[in-house]
């Protein structure tokens, strides 16, 4: 067993396959061709001097080895993952890539003018947004700044850092005779009786704020909704209360790069300058 010429593509090839259970379903996650993939497993079991996988007729099964030496491969691929981030963050330059991950809502019905300006202001650096809500992408690599909405008082995870730039009140909007549940059984009953109208039943439930303000304004019933996203649309049918925190996060590693430094920075402020539209107290 050589283990001083392991290569970490053979060992990412077997993390992957560990994961997926198929090799042709590993090789497309890594978005290399299956013989290639093939090569690399078999690499591995060569350099190893074990066999990692029994090949049968219904597909690949681990052998008991291979599910030992998962544990320490996962290992190996958390530190390459920090070895790229630290790398990433040394960079000096003011200019590539930035991905960019947050609620669809936040950048269409709140943020886009401050994007595209910030495009213009920045040329050299190229944004690539995804709507999207979740945060484990940070860790992975996948996203290199998230704007997060976390519930009123609630902190980020601990292996994140950033700012809370702002808070998002919330309201009810629409009418009926119903409220339409959105967040699950136990938040929705929670906050129909905190609310202004206690007495009225929750019917289905629609996920996702524009489809939530699409259905109030058209007369399904009554939702709690952010302000900024549903004035001047719909009717305030209750004052307003605080309701989520807006976190401007990067994965410790990356806080010191210029180009991210320069993002998230000017997307805080922009979210400060929001204050009176998050409040719902005027346009702003």
């Amino acid at each position: 067993m050589n283990i001083d010429q392991l290569n970490w593509d053979d060992v990412r090839v077997f993390l992957a396959t560990m994961r997926a259970s198929s090799l042709r379903q590993a090789a497309q996650d890594l978005g290399v061709s299956r013989p290639t993939a093939g090569r690399h497993l078999s690499a591995l079991e060569e350099r190893l001097g074990l066999p990692l996988f029994d090949r049968r007729p219904d597909g690949l099964h681990a052998t008991p080895e291979a599910i030992e030496l998962a544990a320490a491969a996962k290992e190996v691929e958390r530190a390459m993952r920090a070895l790229g981030r630290v790398a990433q963050g040394a960079n000096p330059d003011v200019r590539g890539d930035v991905r960019v991950s947050m609620p669809e809502v936040a950048a269409s019905d709140l943020l886009m003018p401050d994007l595209i300006a910030f495009c213009e202001r920045w040329p050299q650096i190229e944004l690539h947004i995804d709507g999207s809500y979740g945060v484990s992408s940070l860790a992975d690599r996948e996203t290199d700044v998230a704007i997060r909405f976390m519930p009123a008082g609630k902190a980020p995870q601990e292996d994140l850092t950033g700012r809370k730039a702002g808070t998002a009140w919330i309201a009810a909007y629409g009418f009926g005779d119903c409220w339409i549940g959105q967040r699950g059984a136990k938040v929705d009953a929670q906050w129909v009786r905190e609310s202004d109208f206690p007495d009225l039943p929750i019917r289905g439930s629609i996920m996702g704020g524009a489809m939530q303000r699409a259905a109030c304004a058209g007369g399904l019933g009554l939702a709690m909704l952010p302000c900024f996203m549903a004035e001047p649309l719909l009717t305030r049918r209750s004052e307003p209360i605080p309701g989520f925190d807006i976190w401007v996060l990067v994965h410790p590693d990356l806080r010191r790069n210029p180009r991210l430094r320069v993002f998230r920075d000017a997307m805080v402020e922009a979210i400060k300058g929001h204050r009176n539209r998050l409040e719902g107290r005027a346009a702003g």
